[in-house]
């Protein structure tokens, strides 16, 4: 199932499907975000011809989304083909509007290093191939939850995060892309984006506090997000919404229930879509047509998850469930979501 956006198409397929697929496919694969279990070196050699994080997750449910894989589109003649590139430890694939990369750094010192070591990595890339804007983060650690040095890692992870933006000039530093951060039982930080060179709008929650003004309580330093990413001309659209939580101003609700949370959660996501349709002026995006990544604390809520979903939503739900560790101990869940439609290439083209 693929869905056409911006100059680009996503496609959702299990792993093991991509290696099947066509090389005139392949040759058009910006990179992948993909869910999936070890795999022998030759399989991974092979679809490591484009930029893609292989994550080492459970997939509950939903495998035949486990695999998101971004296709450039070309619709101007002269628009040019992918072109490749390596900058330190990144591994990136470009076309005339848009950049995606993948970097995956080891904990030498600790994750706040780690992750300082590769924003400034992407930032200097960002101003290397002039792809000035920000439009989305996947950020995946070992243990988030775990305290080293007497800080918990994700708070680790946002102090690196920060410190980043911060030696960065203005043009970078004041950007809010979406954003989600999770946690995986082992591996590297490992971290995809997607730049452009079209301006977004950052979309806030009416419901919450934004995340960059949150109280000390939650750590040294703010996370450097916005709830969505909103890219849009006359003819159409495309929102990124960060992973979204049950959170209400900044407190969390319902802290031992996961219907509860699954309800507030997407009662958030309808929130911030309505945020982005209003900035639009047009009802552009709903909770029918979306594609959703639901990452699950705990196994055993998966049904309880998925069919709350499917009684607040309805109809078909194109979504996969994975589980993994949220960023605060007491959320049971989060929900992350790209929703699209044909979008013109801009002027830059």
């Amino acid at each position: 199932m693929s869905l056409p956006i911006m100059g680009i198409k996503t496609a959702h397929m299990p792993f093991s499907h991509i290696e099947q697929q066509a090389q005139s496919w392949k040759d058009n694969v910006l990179g992948a975000i993909c869910f999936c279990e070890p795999l022998s070196d030759n399989n991974i050699a092979e679809v490591a011809e484009f930029p893609t994080i292989q994550l080492h997750a459970p997939i509950l449910d939903g495998a035949d989304f486990s695999s998101e894989i971004w296709l450039s589109k070309p619709v101007l003649p002269q628009c040019k083909s992918l072109r490749s590139g390596l900058h330190s430890a990144i591994q990136y694939r470009f076309n005339d509007e848009l950049l995606f990369g993948v970097i995956c750094v080891p904990e030498l010192n600790s994750l706040q290093s780690a992750t300082e070591s590769a924003y400034n990595q992407i930032f200097a890339l960002m101003e290397e191939q002039d792809y000035p804007y920000i439009y989305r983060f996947w950020n995946y650690m070992a243990d988030i939850n775990g305290v080293d040095n007497g800080l918990e890692r994700y708070r680790q992870f946002n102090v690196g995060r920060k410190d980043a933006f911060s030696a960065c000039d203005a043009k970078i530093a004041n950007q809010l892309p979406a954003a989600c951060a999770l946690g995986l039982a082992d591996g590297p930080l490992t971290i995809a984006f997607l730049l452009g060179r079209q301006r977004p709008v950052a979309i806030e929650n009416p419901r919450q506090i934004n995340a960059y003004e949150y109280p000390e309580e939650y750590g040294p330093r703010t996370p450097s997000f916005s709830r969505a990413t909103l890219l849009h001309s006359d003819q159409d659209a495309l929102l990124f919404i960060s992973g979204t939580a049950s959170i209400v101003g900044h407190v969390t609700q319902h802290p031992l229930d996961v219907l509860a949370q699954t309800r507030e959660t997407l009662v958030n996501l309808e929130a911030v879509i309505a945020e982005a349709n209003r900035m639009i002026g047009k009802s552009k995006f709903n909770l029918h047509d979306i594609y959703f990544r639901v990452y699950i604390r705990h196994v055993a809520d998966l049904s309880l998850v998925r069919d709350e979903m499917q009684r607040y939503i309805g109809g078909t739900i194109r979504a996969v469930f994975v589980q993994a560790d949220i960023c605060r101990q007491d959320l049971l869940l989060e929900i992350e979501a790209t929703a699209g439609h044909t979008l013109a290439l801009s002027s830059t083209s």
